[in-house]
């Protein structure tokens, strides 16, 4: 499998747009419910890993590629993976396939290490770091 992580989620009606589809802008939505989900997996405490230690990340740049509609009550799955790791960034893959296995859309976020006292990108803390290594070659769960 491509993407290790698996979370299995449904198409909301709020989610759709008049056509009946979901509406576009909800991808990004839904690949934050992967990368939470993917973290927590991966045994990352936000609060615990991240804010406790001073830094925090935000998303310095997000994409998405259509290939099919997703529609109201449609189960799908969002993949996530580890991509490149960088010194005060690292990219996350997701992938949003319908239950049936259709291919519906892929995305990527870069997430970006910030110092919170600074609000300036800084270096990805050492643990953090390993545990997304470990996941670039083994997968999460």
């Amino acid at each position: 499998m491509d993407h290790p992580f698996v979370h299995r989620q449904r198409v909301r009606f709020g989610e759709t747009d008049m056509q009946g589809v979901v509406y576009y802008a909800n991808y990004l939505l839904f690949a934050e419910v992967g990368r939470v989900a993917y973290l927590r997996a991966l045994g990352i405490d936000y609060t615990r890993d991240l804010t406790d230690h001073g830094v925090d990340f935000t998303i310095g740049e997000a994409s998405v590629r259509y290939q099919a509609p997703l529609r109201f009550d449609d189960e799908y799955d969002i993949g996530v993976r580890v991509g490149e790791i960088r010194r005060s960034s690292w990219t996350l893959e997701y992938v949003f396939d319908r239950a049936d296995g259709l291919r519906c859309a892929e995305a990527r976020t870069i997430q970006v290490m910030l110092d919170l006292a600074t609000k300036r990108p800084t270096r990805i803390l050492p643990a953090l770091q390993a545990i997304l290594e470990r996941a670039q070659t083994e997968g999460a769960g």
